[in-house]
């Protein structure tokens, strides 16, 4: 939610939670919200959909919504459906499934299967993925859904690349800033023991999440910040990232890969970052232990204090791995390479043409 009215803004901001769409030519934007909802029934009811929901990870009420008569046909006008979250993209799978809808699906899908879910949920997502296109944005995640859906499951990793245009060092960007900066708000953030890595002698650190948070001692700022209602706009956060001496991003183990987009948003912004190397780290190749940043054992405090030093010791090797981290995703990561990947595979899945917005 709320991307459309960003989009309808005077100054959308960075661009990349756009998924590519706004450097697409007759690409349009639905948000789920803005489709009627359906009738209450007992299984998008609270109790029976929580129940579905935590059992399948599937969205009754999203199967629900997009079944009714006057969603399908509409959604059925379109040659592809580009599904940007799991609960879209598992409802638009079932409805290919069941012969309702006709538009093809591709799912850019994130942690859509764990790497713990059980022998019976792989089964049942192996049945019905298979009706769907699957773009996960990262290297790994994307190995492990085709050993696990199958060789048949259509899977290719789809690069997410950032607005480098917005997220740009600050004209005094380096490793000399009096704080140090983390942010995130998905679960798979690691607060408590980035908390109890951060001893009293290290500088102040600012984290900018919508999370609960544990007791922090008083050289750690909590400011509180999320998509949907905006606390900080998206220059005082590229301001925080700018002025920092380098970011910290403390992840769960995960084949999600969780904290993206805040990472490649800080390496932009030409910081160094000490991440957790979890099992979605989605590139190696910009992702580089010692080179582009620091990648520390996830749920290790010790781990994250001996990362942060390196950083908090060395300020000419943290100032060099942000610049080296700024080209990786110039290279590999910026928004133009997501929206040529993602024009690419569209053109696989139809004979429609995609062309750049800008093209004449």
């Amino acid at each position: 939610g709320g991307r459309r009215d960003r989009l309808a803004a005077a100054d959308p901001g960075p661009r990349e939670f756009f998924y590519g769409a706004t450097e697409i030519a007759g690409a349009d934007l639905i948000e789920e919200a803005e489709l009627a909802k359906p009738p209450p029934s007992f299984w998008t009811g609270r109790i029976a959909g929580g129940v579905v929901a935590r059992l399948t990870g599937i969205n009754a009420d999203s199967i629900a919504r997009f079944s009714q008569p006057d969603v399908l046909s509409r959604l059925n006008a379109y040659d592809v459906l580009v599904a940007t979250t799991n609960s879209q993209g598992l409802a638009l799978a079932f409805l290919r499934a069941k012969g309702r809808l006709k538009a093809r699906a591709l799912f850019i899908s994130m942690g859509v299967l764990g790497l713990k879910a059980p022998p019976w949920r792989r089964a049942l997502y192996k049945a019905l993925l298979r009706h769907a296109s699957l773009a996960p944005l990262s290297k790994p995640e994307a190995d492990f859904l085709r050993e696990s859906l199958g060789s048949k499951q259509d899977v290719e990793y789809l690069p997410f690349g950032i607005d480098q245009e917005f997220w740009k060092p600050g004209q005094e960007s380096g490793a000399d800033g009096d704080y140090v900066f983390s942010v995130g708000n998905d679960w798979n953030r690691d607060y408590k023991t980035l908390i109890n890595a951060w001893r009293p002698e290290y500088p102040p650190l600012k984290v900018v999440t919508s999370l609960p948070m544990p007791p922090t001692p008083n050289n750690i700022q909590v400011i509180a910040g999320g998509w949907r209602k905006q606390v900080l706009s998206d220059e005082e956060v590229r301001r925080l990232f700018q002025g920092a001496r380098f970011v910290v991003l403390p992840i769960r183990q995960t084949i999600q890969p969780a904290g993206q987009s805040a990472c490649l948003q800080a390496m932009a912004c030409g910081k160094a970052v000490v991440f957790s190397d979890i099992a979605g780290v989605w590139d190696r190749n910009v992702l580089v232990d010692g080179e582009t940043c620091l990648l520390v054992q996830p749920g290790s405090a010790e781990g994250l204090r001996e990362g942060v030093e390196k950083l908090l010791d060395d300020p000419g090797r943290a100032a060099e791995m942000g610049r080296r981290a700024r080209e990786a995703v110039e290279k590999r990561c910026a928004l133009d390479v997501m929206a040529g990947a993602l024009k690419k595979r569209l053109g696989a899945l139809t004979t429609a043409s995609w062309e750049d917005k800008d093209s004449p």
